[in-house]
């Protein structure tokens, strides 16, 4: 096949791609060949029976699969409390919205994102005391 189409550059992107080579990582592929990484050679460190390499090599998986990005669309914050939003798996659109309805989905999904639950109460809190008071532009 010809050359890879390049990826978006976006956190989507990221996000799956790191996933993929956590995945890689945690099945016991070698990433430091160049091409496609294999599953290691039987040496005294690899149990060859163990149940994740056999269950690998049974459905065909010596060398690791290519990553494949899947879309899952696209949010944009456009300021004023509105967005955009289209939302799809791979090439299939499933909605579309803008205004009030895409902003809610938008702040849903930046919250669902974050790592940690402290994280989560602090951004929810932040934008609570900014609805209520607003943004606090003094300087000190």
């Amino acid at each position: 096949s010809g050359p890879a189409e390049p990826l978006p550059q976006t956190a989507q992107v990221a996000g799956q791609q790191g996933s993929f080579a956590a995945r890689m990582l945690n099945r016991g592929y070698d990433l430091s060949r160049q091409g496609r990484p294999l599953l290691p050679e039987h040496d005294s460190s690899v149990d060859p029976f163990s149940l994740l390499r056999v269950w690998l090599v049974a459905r065909g998986l010596e060398e690791a699969p290519e990553f494949t990005f899947l879309s899952l669309g696209l949010l944009a914050y456009i300021g004023s409390g509105k967005a955009l939003n289209q939302v799809e798996i791979g090439d299939v659109p499933i909605f579309n919205y803008a205004g009030r309805v895409a902003f809610a989905l938008w702040r849903t999904v930046y919250l669902t994102k974050q790592a940690a639950t402290r994280n989560q109460a602090l951004i929810l809190w932040d934008w609570l005391r900014t609805e209520a008071f607003g943004r606090d532009f003094t300087r000190l």
